[in-house]
């Protein structure tokens, strides 16, 4: 139906639509173009909605049905098949190959060790003992990760009776991967610790809340007043091992004993309330979790590998020798994925890792780009020469901000330099596992695609693009799995695998 054929008060708002595009546009913004009430812009959506004339997609987003689903009535429009079709081609690859296994954190929570953090970003454990496997990794070897999360893989190259390094620069987890290889504590030790801790705990008066703002909305009085007793009680354990493994099982039950929930962002969610007695019932079990895997790992005698070395620090320079590493495995942060800092802030304020607001945004300026990086430094930012040289990129922050450009209200205005800043932190990254790998030597990267303001963004072909001018080759890559954007949940998105290896010559 021609637009000049909708009542006076479609019309406008139907027109403001279709000029957003495969962008999209919200209730909110609708209001603001148009000049009209948000009650009326809300009510007029629903009746075009009604006859199928705008589509709701994603978070709150209108569009009109031409541009739903693969978005080919989108003029210019590079979707996912356009970019993989070259990138095997430049690369010489044949067709991305189906990985036919479990790639997400999920089987984890229930394997020794792994389960000992609830975590929701990581990998699978399988994923990463099948590569050890292909590439013969055992005991004298050295595996590295350099965005380290829950510590899988350093898990992982130690069971098989590697060297792990872990590098890591969020202190919650850092902290998490030192416990997880504790693995020297007494089973027995640790019950008595743990139990010992409930019962000062009991008669301990509660102390100060962390300053996060929301502390008292997110849990109910009593739990509160029980997890501030714990915590005044584990600050009086002396430092070691077991202090570890007892701040390791107060962070893991945090969330539990809250009105909060993490699937994947920290939100607030509907459960039943946590009374009192809770916090000291998860507590026990967490503690029991990991006695009982302590256990385990003692009848495994000398075939395990030793501790992990942890590097809390930037991955952009690694204190490591030149080809010392044998293999690296690693899931970077992905274009325009999760705020790990604001996830976590929970965990870390509890902790005392984080002491005020200025240190998480400290924090995160010094983590790899996200799209609640700071203005500011933002603002600071000049693209280094991969990322001004690499022709994909360039056209992709070109589109990014016209797209944004034909919106007159946009959350972040900045965003194509966001995402240009992503890439280039991760370059010194790329060039700091070169650096270290053996020749020969595998880099195995899992890694996802976006859509960013329209544009669609292939994040993990980028990555190997980038990889390439470093120096690696790349030797394959594999479909994961799908996933779905969470601006346009029609729209469908991947997870790949992506294998980069460094040349035996230079």
């Amino acid at each position: 139906m021609p637009l000049g054929s909708f009542p006076p008060g479609e019309g406008p708002l139907l027109a403001a639509i279709e000029r957003s595009g495969m962008l999209g546009i919200t209730s909110k913004q609708l209001a603001t173009t148009t000049g009209r009430p948000l009650s009326e812009v809300e009510s007029t959506l629903e009746r075009l909605s009604g006859r199928a004339s705008v589509l709701r997609v994603g978070k709150g987003l209108w569009i009109v049905p031409r541009f739903a689903g693969e978005p080919s009535g989108g003029e210019g429009f590079l979707g996912p098949e356009w970019y993989l079709e070259r990138f095997l081609r430049e690369a010489d690859l044949p067709a991305a190959a189906a990985y036919t296994g479990e790639i997400q954190f999920n089987p984890n929570e229930e394997l020794p060790v792994h389960r000992w953090w609830p975590y929701v970003q990581g990998f699978s454990a399988d994923f990463v003992r099948g590569a050890l496997r292909t590439y013969g990794i055992r005991r004298g070897a050295t595996v590295l990760d350099p965005f380290s999360g829950s510590g899988t893989v350093s898990v992982e190259a130690r069971l098989a009776g590697a060297q792990a390094v872990a590098v890591e620069l969020m202190p919650v987890a850092a902290s998490v991967i030192r416990a997880k290889h504790a693995w020297s504590v007494s089973p027995a030790a640790l019950r008595r610790a743990g139990n010992d801790l409930v019962r000062r705990a009991r008669v301990t008066a509660p102390g100060a809340p962390p300053f996060l703002r929301e502390t008292r909305r997110q849990f109910s009085p009593g739990a509160l007043s029980t997890l501030l007793r714990l915590r005044a009680a584990l600050a009086n354990v002396r430092q070691g091992e077991v202090r570890s493994l007892l701040e390791l099982s107060f962070a893991s039950i945090l969330v539990a004993s809250s009105r909060l929930k993490r699937s994947p962002c920290l939100g607030y969610a509907r459960k039943p309330e946590v009374g009192p007695e809770g916090p000291y019932e998860l507590f026990r079990l967490a503690v029991e979790r990991i006695a009982t895997d302590l256990t385990t790992l003692r009848k495994m005698g000398e075939s395990i590998g030793p501790p992990a070395q942890v590097l809390e620090r930037n991955a952009r320079s690694l204190p490591l020798k030149d080809e010392v590493v044998d293999l690296a495995i690693t899931s970077p942060p992905y274009v325009n994925g999760m705020d790990y800092v604001m996830n976590y802030k929970l965990e870390m304020a509890w902790l005392g890792q984080a002491r005020s607001y200025e240190d998480l945004s400290r924090l995160k300026s010094d983590m790899v780009a996200c799209d609640n990086v700071s203005p500011v430094t933002i603002g600071a930012y000049r693209p280094g020469p991969l990322i001004e040289g690499d022709e994909w990129l360039q056209g992709i922050l070109q589109d990014i901000r016209r797209n944004i450009a034909s919106k007159s209200v946009y959350r972040r205005r900045d965003m194509a330099d966001i995402v240009a800043k992503y890439f280039d932190d991760l370059v010194p990254v790329i060039g700091s596992v070169h650096r270290v790998l053996r020749p020969g030597g595998r880099f195995l990267v899992v890694n996802g695609d976006s859509l960013m303001a329209g544009t669609y963004v292939p994040g993990d072909l980028i990555f190997g693009r980038l990889a390439e001018k470093v120096g690696f080759e790349v030797e394959r890559l594999e479909t994961a799995r799908e996933r779905r954007s969470g601006q346009r949940r029609d729209f469908r998105l991947r997870e790949s695998i992506l294998t980069l290896r460094k040349p035996l010559s230079s």
